[in-house]
């Protein structure tokens, strides 16, 4: 299991992702978080089994992105900047071994 705490900035809203590996690159996710928008996707894809590799890539064949996750968030997130976005695939990537846990970070320098 990876946990990954996002702290989304202005708006103050905190996210915490919890994914997990299914095996064969197929992993879910659930979210704590005090965004009311991101609780709306957890109740859509929160404990769904889904295909890391087609949530990561592009399929080969088509060109298409294909990612249910980015599909979601994006209908149903009013701010496309929103860090979550990132952290919840990078969560993922991480629980199926596609990525090691490293922090990420958005520094605004003065």
């Amino acid at each position: 299991m990876v946990q990954v705490e996002i702290n989304s900035g202005i708006c103050g809203f905190n996210t915490v992702v919890h994914a997990e590996d299914k095996t064969d690159y197929k992993a879910s996710f659930r979210l704590e978080s005090e965004c009311p928008n991101w609780k709306k996707v957890d109740e859509i894809l929160g404990g769904k089994e889904l295909n890391i590799m087609t949530e990561l890539f592009k399929n080969r064949a088509t060109g298409n992105l294909d990612s249910q996750v980015l599909e979601v968030s994006l209908k149903t997130i009013p701010h496309i900047s929103c860090p979550v976005i990132s952290g919840l695939l990078k969560a993922l990537e991480v629980s199926v071994g596609l990525a090691l846990p490293k922090d990420a970070t958005i520094r605004f320098k003065d």
